[in-house]
């Protein structure tokens, strides 16, 4: 199993390192001490397995796993120094977890389990677990996106998207005059996106609410919308009911 380990404490780090060291089936592909690194790192490396801090500073353990397209994500072994936190967000949905100081014994149980998992096929109900455990736990909408662009990974944060549009069976996602490229249905990315900020008006767009400058009809109940960057979209009739409804609480 290739193994990341994420943390922003390097002795943390460190011990994970240690501990995993007495298994032979366990490879460590990489380690990072901060949420960014760890998107990028979990894309670039597509490890089995990712030991994964909660509580760090600025982008989170749970940030990290909404910023992943939900194809990839890998199994998880949350690591956290809160009880109370853990007993609340992990037991529930039924996820393995380790509490700071790491104890031997549980920590080899939690080998043990991710072996059973990564073998089996019960992952997909891991990632639905994983996903009702986001949804629960800090909000429901994604705050930010990984994206690829060339050999570099990065992050782009949802308040700063404009547009979406359809790119074979991918997304692409519009944000500052530039496009990037999302692995990920319009559907599921629809479902990920604050509905009170976006907007789907065609199969194949998505438009944030507050870029939206000029609406002109064309008949039948469509429109054409023209955003802040100067772009324009068609609004198809299936999704007019939503549109309409958004004029209306705008007062128009």
């Amino acid at each position: 199993m290739r193994v990341l380990i994420v943390d922003d404490q390097p002795l943390a780090r460190r011990g994970v390192i240690t501990r995993l060291k007495r298994f032979n089936d366990m490879e460590i592909a990489g380690e990072c001490g901060d949420g960014a690194s760890a998107v990028a790192k979990i894309l670039e490396l597509l490890p089995d397995l990712v030991f994964l801090d909660v509580q760090m500073p600025g982008m989170d353990g749970f940030e990290v796993l909404r910023a992943l397209p939900r194809e990839s994500l890998p199994s998880i072994i949350f690591l956290t120094a809160h009880e109370q936190h853990a007993l609340r967000a992990f037991e529930v949905h039924a996820l393995d977890y380790l509490l700071k100081p790491i104890d031997d014994e549980r920590f080899a149980v939690a080998i043990q389990r991710a072996r059973r998992l990564v073998e089996s096929r019960s992952k997909a109900e891991f990632d639905q677990r994983i996903l009702q455990l986001l949804d629960d736990n800090s909000g429901k909408y994604a705050s930010r996106f990984a994206v690829r662009t060339g050999s570099r990974i990065q992050v782009v944060f949802a308040d700063e998207i404009e547009w979406v549009g359809t790119a074979g069976n991918y997304t692409e996602i519009h944000s500052g005059g530039k496009a990037h490229l999302l692995r990920e249905t319009m559907n599921t990315l629809e479902e990920r996106l604050d509905p009170a900020q976006f907007i789907r008006v065609h199969r194949s767009r998505i438009v944030r609410l507050k870029c939206v400058r000029e609406l002109r009809a064309i008949g039948n109940r469509e429109y054409i919308v023209k955003l802040s960057d100067g772009s324009e979209h068609r609004a198809s009739r299936s999704y007019a009911d939503q549109l309409e409804q958004w004029l209306s609480s705008a007062g128009c």
